[in-house]
């Protein structure tokens, strides 16, 4: 007999809303209002970097989250405090809230990432400051926000 698993919570449908974030695009699979808050599930497609761009991992740390990243295609570097591990297809690497983290798409190709958030919220900041807007926010408004409501902070 094949197991069952039964969730907790099952939202009615998939939220959907789709944005870019600078180069990536990203689908919110599912929000923090369908889950009465508790976790977020966003679909994250991080673009290769360009072959003339500075490595950088983007580190940063979340005081109120723990964040997992399952990779569903594709190669990635991983930064997790000062250690970097190379993840593939089929990885997944959970992320303790106040863990300096970040990656980098070395690749060349697309990275497809199932991100979650415990509990939901970021994925709303995220939309918020989306860079496909008529006029996008400033990276500086990001910063401000994510440090006063969601105790983030990210080292550029």
């Amino acid at each position: 007999m094949t197991p069952r698993i039964t969730p907790s919570i099952v939202p009615d449908a998939v939220d959907g809303r789709a944005f870019e974030d600078g180069a990536d695009c990203v689908r919110i699979l599912i929000s923090g209002a369908q889950t009465s808050g508790d976790y977020s599930v966003l679909e994250w497609i991080v673009a290769p970097l360009p072959q003339d761009a500075q490595t950088s991992f983007g580190p940063h740390r979340h005081g109120l989250y723990e964040e997992t990243f399952l990779v569903l295609k594709g190669a990635l570097a991983f930064l997790l405090d000062d250690r970097v591990i190379e993840l593939v297809a089929g990885d997944f690497i959970s992320v303790p809230k106040e863990t300096r983290h970040g990656y980098i798409n070395r690749s060349g190709a697309p990275v497809h990432l199932l991100v979650t958030f415990r509990p939901a919220g970021m994925e709303e900041l995220f939309f918020r400051h989306r860079s496909d807007q008529t006029v996008a926010p400033s990276v500086e408004d990001f910063l401000d926000e994510a440090a006063r409501d969601h105790a983030s902070t990210y080292e550029l």
